[in-house]
């Protein structure tokens, strides 16, 4: 049975990876974060997005968020489905995780069962929040590349089936992975206005034609802004580069080394380009290899 959750992320916030990004949107110039009539129209196209998959789901347990900046949740609330927030982080998770790294979920629930106390958390998005908290809540500020590499460790220790999509309004990054089995359903896409969109049902995605497929198992997306301030004509606003997402495999090739991903660029009948399907090879990721 397939839990819906759909993640909704406007230009300004989050980029695709090299290949995945609608042949329209690629045409249109890129915004930029402090552009205020670009951030009210993506956010319109966003609550738009998710309001056909809210109508279509049960009224008992439907649930939507809305960040801003054109980002947006829809889900199903449910034991294999939930969303946790704190402090200007999203993670919306759907599956069962049986151990985390160093932590067997399994058991510590059932010991709380026992005692007759509350679980140490309330589900999987919130023990997902709680490894992502201790990845920058340091007193020593962490580098994206060194954020990624944890990740990336934490993911490949991970038993259970997952997907899963974080959104930090803070450090304006968003991450999206799926287990290494591919046991729970994950696609993606990008629409013509822009917007990178995930979700567990490939019907969900229809606004993503052509480019909606499946996210690759085993693998970790990230975007992130390196931004800086400078003045523009509303004030102090935040301006950021233009660089893709990066798709990385958490599978491993060998003790030093990450399996690479490739992009296969999808054709249509008229010789198009139209997307690109993503596959975990079993050559080494030398660009970045693993923190020893």
């Amino acid at each position: 049975m397939v839990h819906h959750m759909l993640a909704v992320f406007g230009a300004v916030t989050a980029r695709p990876p090299v290949g995945l990004e609608s042949p329209s949107a690629l045409l249109r110039p890129h915004a930029k974060p402090g552009d205020l009539q670009e951030l009210e129209q993506e956010d319109v196209e966003c609550k738009a997005v998710l309001e056909r998959l809210y109508e279509g789901l049960k009224a008992s347990s439907r649930a939507m968020a809305f960040p801003g900046k054109g980002c947006g949740f829809g889900y199903e609330r449910g034991p294999y489905c939930s969303l946790a927030v704190k402090g200007g982080v999203h993670v919306l998770f759907a599956g069962e995780v049986s151990e985390w790294p160093g932590i067997n979920a399994v058991e510590a629930a059932h010991d709380a069962f026992v005692r007759n106390t509350e679980p140490p958390e309330a589900d999987d998005a919130h023990w997902l929040l709680d490894f992502y908290d201790s990845f920058i809540s340091t007193d020593s500020p962490h580098s994206h590349e060194e954020i990624l590499q944890s990740a990336l460790e934490c993911l490949s220790e991970i038993k259970g089936t997952f997907a899963f999509v974080i959104y930090d309004a803070v450090h304006h990054r968003v991450l999206a992975a799926r287990d290494s089995e591919g046991g729970q359903p994950l696609f993606w896409g990008a629409t013509d206005s822009g917007q990178l969109v995930f979700g567990s049902a490939i019907e969900d995605l229809g606004v993503c034609n052509p480019t909606a497929t499946s996210f690759p198992k085993g693998t970790l997306f990230a975007s992130e802004r390196h931004s800086t301030y400078n003045p523009g004509p509303e004030g102090w606003v935040i301006e950021g580069d233009e660089y893709p997402g990066e798709l990385l495999s958490f599978l491993k090739a060998d003790e030093d080394h990450w399996k690479s991903v490739k992009a296969i660029p999808r054709i249509t009948s008229k010789g198009c380009v139209a997307g690109a399907v993503y596959h975990v090879s079993s050559q080494p990721d030398i660009t970045h290899p693993m923190a020893h």
